[in-house]
């Protein structure tokens, strides 16, 4: 399977990350925080995304936990970029920000209803 990444430009953030809130609700996704100190530390493994969301104070993911319910936040992105499949699908998404360690969330492929029009 061949992978792209490219770049998610700033002004389209709100848009992708409400796009793919909808497409991936419900997906399994794992959140590996990348610290210099420590390495890849794995903050949620194969979890169900509940969404994510970008304003200008930063941005948060949500996941759905057998307790309830678990945010990270982000708050001052500088760069994301995704890595898609060669179908399409997004693999993974890549968020660097000032004076945090870069993030990754890493994706499983969208429960398939999610991707019939409406």
């Amino acid at each position: 399977m061949i992978m792209e990444t490219r770049a998610v430009a700033r002004e389209r953030w709100i848009e992708f990350f409400d796009s793919l809130s909808r497409v991936y609700a419900g997906s399994r996704a794992t959140l590996e925080v990348l610290a210099p100190d420590l390495g890849a530390q794995m903050e949620v493994e194969e979890t169900p995304l509940a969404g994510i969301s970008y304003d200008t104070t930063g941005l948060e993911l949500h996941f759905t936990t057998r307790s309830g319910h678990l945010v990270h936040r982000i708050a001052s992105p500088t760069r994301v970029s995704i890595e898609e499949r060669d179908d399409g699908l997004v693999a993974a998404i890549e968020i660097a920000a000032d004076g945090e360690p870069e993030t990754i969330l890493r994706l499983s492929a969208p429960i398939a209803s999610r991707l019939l029009p409406a």
